[in-house]
């Protein structure tokens, strides 16, 4: 993606001494998810609704092992409203919830040549189209 397409922004100098879990953060070119409470130094945009952690396992997506991210991951931030957030919140709660999700083969010289393309292309293989 070409650098003026980037979102960048400061990282704290100070770190908090106490983030919410699932906050989702981002600090210089980077995006994070804290998956636990904790300190933390990236700007705070938002709560995730469900988790990316569960050392219990209780969710299927976390069958094969407790972090739900894997290496080479392409993550999509979709937002929500309230009503949908608490809707989530009572699937993980219950049990029921499961990610949207799908195996695409990552093409690094297609993206980097085409950025936008490539990323639509991703997006409709994600959605089904």
């Amino acid at each position: 993606m070409p650098q003026e397409q980037q979102l960048e922004v400061p990282k704290y100098l100070s770190p908090r001494t106490d983030t919410p879990a699932l906050t989702v953060g981002h600090g210089g070119c980077f995006a994070c998810i804290y998956s636990v409470r904790g300190a933390g130094g990236y700007q705070m945009f938002g709560i995730a609704a469900a988790p990316i952690f569960d050392p219990a396992q209780l969710l299927s997506d976390f069958d094969d092992f407790m972090i739900f991210f894997k290496p080479g991951d392409i993550v999509k931030f979709k937002p929500v409203d309230e009503a949908e957030y608490r809707q989530i919140q009572q699937q993980v709660a219950d049990g029921s919830f499961t990610y949207r999700q799908t195996p695409v083969v990552f093409d690094l010289e297609r993206a980097l040549a085409h950025p936008t393309e490539y990323n639509q292309e991703i997006m409709e293989h994600l959605n089904g189209h």
